[in-house]
């Protein structure tokens, strides 16, 4: 086998200490027992990777169990696909480069952190590969991946429940086209259901990053299946009242008002969009006038 192995965007190497015994090697869902030793940390301390990188591999007693594709940041999905290059009872030496964390905004600078440590695999139950899943298996492997980014999300890890998201997302559209399957349909039902939450949850994410192109393009994957979505309308509103379309976001927040009265959230941005969108007005018609006067 190869004594070394690098990432396409050379973010993560492995180079083998000790090779082991050959084995099918970890797929999504496996459980893996891994024992991780002599972390070497420059860029940033250890106690930073537990409290800005989130990491749980890293921290704590040598001897960890791994589910792979349970992982809640960045740091441990990669060793995570470091784990899953591996055979029983080998150890390698393992190398992440992650950019520097400047700031709660996520600014980030051209210096990065560097993570060197040992580990090795030494037991792996081995779960099926994704392609023999079931759509039933698919479902309920999505659905704990979105309970897991909704965690995330609550904890303030905005990039890495967007990525949970995104994966639970990347499940679920590899049994399209759905209706080709002849599902039960309380099945079909959920799963729809599922994509449809986790386009949404993915725009919230979007939004609180300020990409608000992209909370769009997934609102309207939403909208297009479901046309009176409350939170897909709200979250399209603010999106495009954010990039200065306040006609478009008050017609949005129109929408959510006469579905839900009484959403608070949504007069309050009304009425900002439409003040906004009246002065905006006034300044055109002020200006014309200003025009015709000097002519």
């Amino acid at each position: 086998m190869p004594q070394s192995w690098e990432s396409a965007d050379k973010s993560i190497k492995k180079n083998v200490l000790k090779s082991g015994v050959f084995i099918k090697k970890p797929t999504e869902c496996s459980t893996c027992t891994v024992i991780v030793e002599k972390i070497n940390v420059s860029g940033t301390s250890e106690a930073d990777l537990r409290e800005k990188y989130h990491t749980t591999i890293l921290d704590g007693e040598p001897e960890k169990t791994v589910i792979i594709g349970e992982a809640g940041s960045e740091i441990d999905e990669k060793i995570e696909r470091v784990i899953c290059m591996m055979n029983i009872n080998e150890r390698s030496l393992v190398t992440i480069i992650m950019p520097l964390e400047q700031s709660d905004d996520f600014v980030v600078s051209n210096k990065s952190i560097i993570v060197k440590f040992e580990i090795v695999l030494t037991h792996c139950k081995r779960y099926k590969s994704v392609w023999e899943w079931s759509a039933e298996e698919k479902y309920k492997v999505a659905l704990r991946y979105k309970e897991r980014g909704t965690e995330l999300f609550k904890s303030s890890q905005i990039i890495d429940a967007f990525r949970k998201f995104s994966k639970a997302c990347k499940l679920l559209i590899t049994l399209e086209p759905i209706v080709d399957l002849e599902l039960d349909t309380q099945l079909e039902c959920n799963i729809n259901d599922l994509r449809l939450a986790l386009y949404n949850n993915m725009a919230i994410c979007q939004l609180k990053q300020k990409n608000y192109q992209h909370v769009v393009t997934l609102c309207i994957k939403v909208l297009n299946k479901d046309e009176n979505n409350v939170k897909a309308l709200y979250r399209r509103g603010v999106a495009h009242g954010s990039m200065g379309d306040y006609e478009k976001a008050i017609a949005d927040l129109k929408a959510v008002l006469t579905l839900e009265s009484s959403n608070h959230s949504a007069k309050k941005q009304f009425d900002i969009y439409n003040t906004r969108l009246q002065a905006s007005i006034q300044r055109n018609k002020d200006m014309m006038r200003r025009m015709f006067k000097t002519y």
